[in-house]
């Protein structure tokens, strides 16, 4: 019987988790690092920012990027989780899905999901809980959520 599938994650680092239907179990199925995240932004980027010359004299200018590393590689490790979610939801691994991330991590991973992912999302919780203990995370699901049986499959059109 398909489970729901709990993401706990903040920029750096995620933990995906199984919650078992009906039997309520809670376990953790994998865990992910995004090591870009660790590394300072001047180790990150190495080349200096782009200049511009003035419009009048000799001055100088930096280019200021639109999206900084950080944000940067927080997009890259979204993507790579969206991958993971995308993977499970074909293989028929969860039928619900429960995000739990801090806000801004929050809103970077739900741009980056599918539509289809997108669609098995029961649940989103804006905390940043990754390094806290299963049971915490547990409390944290309602009750409802974790009992439920599978949804019913629907006819073919």
């Amino acid at each position: 019987m398909p489970d729901t599938w709990i993401l706990v994650a903040d920029h750096a680092r995620a933990r995906l988790f199984s919650l078992e239907h009906r039997a309520g179990r809670m376990g953790e199925l994998e865990s992910f690092a995004n090591v870009e995240a660790r590394t300072p932004g001047h180790e990150r980027e190495r080349a200096p920012p782009p200049r511009t010359h003035d419009r009048l004299g000799e001055g100088r200018h930096v280019i200021e990027p639109h999206t900084t590393a950080r944000d940067k590689s927080a997009a890259q490790f979204a993507g790579t989780l969206e991958s993971v979610l995308a993977r499970g939801l074909d293989e028929q691994r969860y039928v619900d899905l429960v995000l739990i991330a801090p806000p801004r991590f929050l809103g970077i991973l739900n741009a980056s999901l599918r539509p289809r992912v997108r669609e098995a999302v029961a649940l989103k919780i804006a905390k940043n809980l990754v390094r806290r203990s299963v049971s915490t995370i547990r409390v944290q699901i309602p009750r409802r959520l974790a009992l439920r049986g599978p949804l019913p499959q629907r006819a073919p059109a």
